[in-house]
């Protein structure tokens, strides 16, 4: 690390010390957020501090090696779009172990992946709980943009969906992703919204009566 990288580190740290929130750090641990360290940086705060550099992938890389809440979450804000490659992401979902921290890496760079819905879509298909939740997390954000999408990628995303709903042994927390995630797609067009119906009313059993009634209040 040089030595302008490291003065901007301990500058980032610093502000980060002079911002923490003693009870939101002690509510986030208690909802499971045990990283090394965690500031209790509201995002407003962790947004204003961000906005005084120049996006940075040395930076966000050296950020993002850190276990500390707001340094994984900076490093996301700082990372220069178009410079997030597809193996950066893989690494970087590897490493990501809070939903907070997915949020915002989906929103921010893993939809502007040259192939984010092809990404997407194989992240779903990984066993991994973190992977799917974030490969539903990227379409929510595509969909709500309409981005457009293949057919193909369309058909493997619909029979992705009715098989995360029948599957009883995934948490709620990959089962609400794909929830929402099917909500955006329905509300993208009314003929996405008629071809999820079509396909979920055919031997409809219980997991797909549940996903007909999100499909009814669209």
């Amino acid at each position: 690390m040089n030595e302008e990288l490291h003065q901007i580190i301990k500058e980032i740290k610093t502000q980060l010390r002079l911002s923490m929130n003693g009870i939101v750090s002690t509510h986030q641990r208690r909802q499971g957020l045990d990283y090394k360290i965690n500031f209790g940086v509201e995002i407003p705060r962790l947004k204003e501090i961000a906005a005084r550099y120049t996006k940075d992938e040395t930076l966000a890389e050296h950020l993002w090696t850190e276990n500390i809440r707001e340094s994984k979450l900076l490093a996301i804000y700082l990372y220069p779009q178009e410079k997030f490659s597809t193996e950066t992401a893989d690494r970087w979902l590897a490493e990501c172990r809070f939903t907070e921290t997915a949020d915002h890496l989906c929103r921010l760079l893993l939809i502007h992946l040259p192939e984010a819905p092809s990404f997407a879509l194989r992240q779903i298909e990984s066993e991994d709980v973190m992977r799917k939740y974030c490969g539903y997390s990227i379409l929510s954000n595509l969909f709500r943009s309409n981005c457009p999408i293949t057919e193909i990628e369309e058909s493997g995303y619909l029979m992705a969906i009715k098989t995360t709903f029948a599957d009883s042994s995934l948490s709620n927390t990959v089962k609400n992703a794909a929830a929402i995630s099917l909500i955006k797609y329905a509300e993208s067009s009314e003929c996405r919204c008629e071809k999820a119906k079509a396909l979920f009313s055919v031997n409809a059993g219980e997991e797909n009566t549940e996903i007909l009634s999100l499909l009814e209040n669209i």
